[in-house]
């Protein structure tokens, strides 16, 4: 059992955590480009504009993948009562692949569309740093399984172990991906789009149909305040 004296709560590492993605989903915008007006004539806006759609398309994958892990990291604290050291390093391994990926979505905005082994290069960058966010999931929640003692009332280690099988298929999935990569960049980029697809619905955690979920909080329901209580016309 963790040293109940060295746990923490949560709330600083929440708010930590909410600030470095919430910096890392801005930074992703600095790569949609304005066409400088000397590089193109009068008219020629819109084609500019069209010819870097592999920006776009890399700015909505990267920002929708954030978006997802913060609302899977959401879910996740509020299943946490309090964390141990081991929690703190894991959950700095995810913020250390959160912080990296404006760099290999800059890569895949300039070089996507170039096709040949540039594009791949670009493609196993965003694979690799993808990996490194799924790894601390699935060793977060194999932590809690083995200390339960770690979660909320209401949640115990079974809980623990569904969400263990969910956020251990990242990582191999992300790797196939990124194995895609070598072959078929925009085949991966779609790969990695359709991975934070399924995050994104299963954002609340796969459900035991067993899991009642946290106790509700408050007296039970004692009846009306009249109930127990002779009749005073039928006493007497």
């Amino acid at each position: 059992m963790p040293d109940l004296r060295r746990l923490s709560p949560t709330g600083r590492v929440e708010a930590f955590s909410d600030g470095v993605m919430a910096i890392a989903i801005t930074l992703l915008v600095l790569e949609l480009k304005v066409p400088a007006p000397a590089a193109i004539g009068e008219g020629a806006l819109f084609d500019a504009l069209a010819a870097r759609w592999p920006s776009y398309l890399a700015y909505l994958v990267a920002f929708t993948t954030i978006g997802i892990i913060w609302l899977n990291h959401h879910t996740l604290m509020a299943k946490i009562a309090r964390f141990d050291a081991r929690l703190h390093w894991l959950n700095l391994v995810l913020l250390l692949g959160v912080a990296t990926l404006p760099f290999p979505t800059a890569l895949l905005a300039d070089y996507i569309a170039e096709g040949g082994s540039n594009a791949s290069v670009a493609a196993v960058a965003y694979g690799l740093t993808s990996t490194v966010m799924a790894l601390p999931w699935s060793f977060m929640w194999r932590h809690l399984r083995d200390h339960p003692e770690l979660l909320e009332p209401g949640y115990d280690a079974a809980h623990a172990r569904i969400e263990l099988r969910r956020g251990s298929l990242g990582v191999p999935i992300y790797l196939a991906a990124t194995a895609v990569s070598l072959i078929q960049p925009l085949v991966a980029l779609a790969l990695y789009a359709g991975i934070a697809a399924v995050y994104a619905i299963t954002s609340q955690g796969w459900t035991d149909p067993t899991d009642a979920g946290p106790p509700a909080t408050g007296p039970p329901d004692a009846g009306p305040p009249d109930a127990g209580r002779p009749d005073p016309e039928t006493t007497g």
